[in-house]
């Protein structure tokens, strides 16, 4: 690498600056459990943006850990996934647009687009700033059984992602895997 800031003579000398746990813990009542944490966190204006086994998205002060804010779109409310793992989520995306800064979570069947500033969602994205990915599919599904673990992707004006499907579990209308693009802005579905 070019890089030199850290190179084979300080790489020893590195240390722990601050951590940080996301406190996902299991719902025996709901009969849920976080799987594996295996999020690739945003870094954008010295600011991380993670998302949880949970689907909790947390903004964090890159510097120092330091908590800005979370959304939690509760996720587990319609219990465990079909997938047998447990809740694995592995990111999100953003959007930048004159100054405005969205993040984008897909959890469980819903697209959300929050406020990168508050956490809040964009009440101008779908509806009250999510869209229900279970409409417009091939067949009608079971919510439940939509899941996903891979974040978003963002192209242009255009918010694309798919959906997880079963590699051993098989139900009967099981979500047909779709991939599907949404204005960044409306939530409107784009093809």
């Amino acid at each position: 690498s070019a890089l030199s800031q850290i190179n084979r003579d300080n790489v020893s000398r590195l240390r722990v600056a601050w951590e940080w746990k996301t406190g996902d813990q299991p719902y025996k009542e709901l009969g849920t459990f976080p799987g594996a944490f295996q999020n690739t966190p945003l870094m954008i204006d010295g600011v991380l943006y993670v998302s949880t086994p949970y689907n909790r998205v947390v903004a964090l002060e890159a510097a120092t850990g330091r908590q800005i804010w979370a959304f939690d779109p509760k996720a587990y409310d319609d219990g465990q996934p079909a997938s047998g793992q447990g809740f694995i989520h592995r990111g999100v995306a953003a959007w930048r647009d004159k100054g405005a800064l969205r993040i984008f979570l897909n959890a469980r069947h819903r697209l959300i687009s929050l406020d990168a500033k508050t956490g809040r969602p964009v009440a101008s994205f779908g509806k009250y700033g999510e869209v229900d990915l279970a409409e417009d599919l091939l067949w009608p599904i079971n919510r439940k059984h939509y899941s996903n673990t891979s974040p978003p992707l963002v192209y242009g004006d255009l918010v694309i992602l798919g959906n997880g499907v079963g590699d051993r579990l098989m139900y009967k209308n099981d979500p047909p895997g779709d991939v599907r693009a949404y204005d960044v802005r409306t939530g409107a579905l784009r093809w």
